[in-house]
């Protein structure tokens, strides 16, 4: 059996995971563990899949799956997919990924079930699972699509029939969505405090947020090339900053990202 699963590998690579069979083999699903929280506050995102009932007797497990997380409204909630897991694949660096972000969505994100028998057949398995962080009051929509962004991969999923034929493919993103509403909190807005700390020395301070990286930007003019660069030790997650400000006027600013 693995020399079955080995050669489907092998087939994937060799045929950009293009394969003919039936469509929709797999039903993908979504749950937020609260979906309603505060803006500050956090809730986890989870991503299934399984096999579709026609289908769960005749095959042995889904074999690889290929997938997009998007988030409609980044204003609202962020997805921290830095901390993103995929608790059940192989997650063999060579053959996985955790996708590539573009603006609040995140691309690309394939892995393999080799070492998990009967993977998404008797029982849904876990794809994904994604912290999510409340921003600002508002609603936002987290859909899973089919993967888009690897040139090398063309099939969604690939699912292992019991015959040894042709894998199926294609998934059904029907309920593949989970919608999360964040309400009104302090939220996340530092705000700097300037000191003068001694001579040509400012300290810049600021109240950290909690669960964010920080950091203190500094710029010589609104129209200047460079553009906002870190100061020097960043991140500046203690919330204070001293720096020296003899010969160039700066403008400066606090900036925070998810970890």
């Amino acid at each position: 059996m693995r020399a079955l699963f080995l050669s489907v590998a092998l087939m994937g690579v060799s045929l950009c995971w293009s394969t003919t069979g039936s469509a929709q083999a797999v039903a993908v699903t979504m749950s937020l563990d609260n979906n309603s929280i505060t803006a500050g506050g956090s809730t986890v995102l989870h991503v299934y899949a399984q096999v579709t009932p026609a289908l769960r007797s005749s095959v042995d497990r889904i074999f690889s799956w290929y997938i997009d997380v998007l988030n409609t409204n980044g204003a609202a909630a962020a997805a921290n997919y830095a901390a993103m897991v995929k608790p059940a694949s192989d997650n063999d660096q060579q053959i996985s990924s955790t996708g590539i972000t573009q603006g609040a969505n995140r691309r690309g994100i394939y892995d393999t079930f080799l070492n998990l028998p009967g993977a998404g057949t008797a029982a849904r398995v876990e794809l994904a699972r994604i912290p999510i962080v409340g921003v600002n009051a508002g609603t936002t929509r987290f859909v899973v699509q089919a993967g888009t962004g690897v040139p090398a991969l063309s099939s969604d999923f690939l699912v292992v029939p019991l015959s040894g034929s042709e894998p199926l493919t294609g998934g059904d993103y029907t309920a593949a969505s989970a919608t999360l509403q964040v309400s009104g909190g302090t939220g996340c807005n530092p705000t700097l405090s300037i000191v003068r700390a001694g001579g040509a020395n400012l300290t810049l301070s600021f109240t950290p947020c909690a669960g964010r990286t920080h950091f203190v930007d500094a710029r010589t003019g609104l129209g200047d090339v460079t553009g906002w660069q870190p100061l020097p030790g960043a991140p500046h997650n203690s919330g204070s900053v001293t720096v020296n400000t003899t010969g160039t006027q700066r403008f400066f600013r606090v900036r925070t990202t998810l970890p």
